[in-house]
């Protein structure tokens, strides 16, 4: 009887190290895009995994493991920014996104560069809209969940997360559209 009870808890704990191995980086990127400091996004990480072990048995579906991660996080790293805004503390570090470059296109080296500065202003801009905006871009996009799925996850209609989803894409075409930086590499690219 004790043996077995060791066993379990062996394989608890090497299921828990495989899932934390699994989801680490989409959990730490998510958490950083948005607190945009990296030792707050390390606490993020950590508090999502704690409360993500402490919830697993919740999980009904293993494939959307990765969704609820992300979702957690999502959460987590928002109720940190509110303790942070309280404390009148300002996160200052830039935003930092690995991407791959897509080597399958044909462009020259300027393109590429153009393509990833373009994405990371965007990711700026995101990052600097309301939480609640934040929030259903990154479930939309990051995570490519459906509106229905946001909004189950939300706890709101699904007409709720369109309008809302449609009042964070208009506010971030407003922000893209004032920037000098994206109307510079448009004009360039209208150029070439």
């Amino acid at each position: 009887m004790k043996a077995s009870i060791l066993q379990f808890q062996s394989e608890k704990q090497q299921l828990g190290r495989v899932i934390f191995e699994m989801f680490y980086h989409r959990v730490y990127n998510t958490a950083y895009f948005i607190i945009q400091d990296r030792h707050l996004a390390q606490d993020v990480v950590q508090e999502t995994f704690f409360k993500a072990f402490q919830n697993m048995h919740k999980v009904e579906d293993g494939h959307k493991l990765g969704a609820w991660l992300g979702i957690i996080a999502t959460r987590t790293a928002i109720d940190f920014l509110r303790k942070v805004k309280k404390r009148n503390d300002f996160v200052a570090e830039n935003v930092m996104i690995d991407e791959t470059i897509n080597h399958a296109k044909e462009s020259s080296v300027e393109q590429v560069i153009e393509e990833q500065f373009l994405k990371n202003l965007i990711q700026q801009n995101i990052a600097g809209l309301k939480a609640e905006y934040k929030q259903v871009i990154v479930l939309k996009y990051e995570y490519d969940l459906h509106d229905k799925e946001i909004a189950q996850v939300l706890e709101m209609s699904v007409s709720a997360v369109k309008s809302r989803l449609h009042r964070a894409k208009i506010t971030l075409k407003k922000l893209l559209e004032n920037n000098p930086d994206v109307r510079d590499v448009v004009n360039h690219e209208k150029i070439n």
